[in-house]
């Protein structure tokens, strides 16, 4: 069904308003916008699949009040640009939610797996993913672009009970609770924080404290700019420029117009702001500069990350899971160096959950020399107590 008037959004949503499980999935365009288009809100329970057009449509209040109810479970299928675009629609967060990409990877699909090898998976169906690079906010659509956009969520109602059926089998239906946690807490949406972006550009690090500081205000000017305008940052200003102005400091518009790849249009728009961002971060005290955290990390640690590396490996075979799954290169990095610093390892993420009996805890027993590794007979490394 495709929805373009009040009355079938209406009707739809009382078609499936008694609904515990609701299969939802949306088709969008960021090209060269910051926020996401929709072009396509796919929802569906029981016999019920419909594609919303929320371009047709003035109002989406039943739908949205809809995927507000938190009785309602709602199944996504790599769940977080879909939640990006409803919770800015819906202005909140709406739990409860489930991810097959994630549930999935907890019963030893892989990890980040596509919807047509899950479907293919779990139901031995081929589905073709043919129109993954349609202009969805293009209008018509085509007849089979609509029922490409709802073979999504047909086919993800299915595959959301062979998953929880697996779960429960092994003993794994709440760690999927545990992985979904973050996204009921509306900070995980919030907008980056401007002051931060800067961060981002490469090449900063031959920066001094004050050119650093002029880049921050820089990024952060371009970033607000771009969350105003509606369009990619970079479309602004490119980094290489931000930080050849980070590096010349131009206090004047003829000084501006020099920097490279900094062109006159822009110029006669936001030079002005510009530069003002310039003046707030020379009016920075000494003491109050960007310093940026020494870099040196990784080299010291190297060869305890490959030791816990290893038994990630161990763990992962064990369970049956991807190694990634279980803790990847960047959080056993993050591991080590907060072990390291004696930072409070029990906010760290691989202490969360069910991630912390599992690979936490004897990686931390593995780091702080209460336990070892060997080889066994058949070749298998385990642990010791040292």
């Amino acid at each position: 069904m495709y929805i373009t008037s009040a009355d079938q959004l209406n009707e739809f949503c009382k078609n499936i308003g008694s609904a515990e499980v609701v299969a939802v999935d949306t088709e969008f365009v960021r090209e060269r916008t910051y926020f996401h288009r929709v072009g396509l809100i796919q929802v569906g329970a029981g016999k019920h699949f419909a594609a919303i057009d929320p371009i047709m449509l003035s109002d989406l209040s039943p739908l949205l009040d809809l995927l507000k109810d938190s009785k309602k479970l709602k199944v996504f299928h790599a769940a977080r640009q879909d939640l990006e675009i409803l919770v800015r629609l819906c202005g909140q967060v709406i739990p409860p939610v489930f991810d097959t990409q994630i549930a999935a990877s907890l019963v030893g699909w892989g990890a980040q797996i596509s919807f047509a090898k899950i479907v293919h998976k779990a139901l031995g169906k081929k589905i073709h993913k043919s129109e993954t690079y349609t202009d969805w906010c293009r209008r018509p659509l085509s007849d089979n672009q609509i029922e490409y956009a709802i073979d999504d969520v047909r086919y993800l109602m299915p595959v959301y009970d062979k998953l929880v059926g697996r779960l429960k089998k092994m003993g794994r239906l709440d760690w999927v609770k545990g992985e979904v946690e973050s996204w009921e807490d509306p900070g995980t949406f919030a907008l980056p924080d401007p002051q931060k972006r800067f961060m981002k550009i490469k090449n900063l690090r031959s920066l001094k404290p004050r050119n650093l500081t002029v880049l921050q205000k820089l990024a952060a000017w371009r970033e607000e700019e771009a969350v105003k305008r509606d369009c990619l940052a970079k479309s602004i200003i490119r980094d290489e420029t931000l930080l050849e102005m980070a590096r010349k400091i131009p206090r004047d518009e003829k000084s501006l117009s020099r920097i490279r790849g900094f062109y006159q249009k822009e110029l006669n728009k936001s030079g002005a702001n510009l530069l003002s961002a310039i003046e707030k971060a020379m009016a920075v005290p000494e003491d109050e500069l960007v310093v940026l955290p020494e870099n040196n990390g990784h080299a010291t640690t190297r060869g305890v990350e490959e030791l816990l590396s290893a038994y990630v490996q161990i763990r992962s075979e064990e369970l049956k899971i991807e190694p990634s799954v279980l803790a990847d290169r960047k959080q056993i990095h993050s591991f080590v160096a907060h072990y390291e610093k004696k930072e409070d390892l029990e906010k760290h993420f691989l202490f969360q959950g069910w991630r912390k009996e599992l690979i936490g805890a004897p990686m931390f027993s593995l780091l702080s020399g209460q336990v070892g590794l060997k080889i066994n007979p058949s070749g298998q490394i385990c642990l010791i107590d040292s």
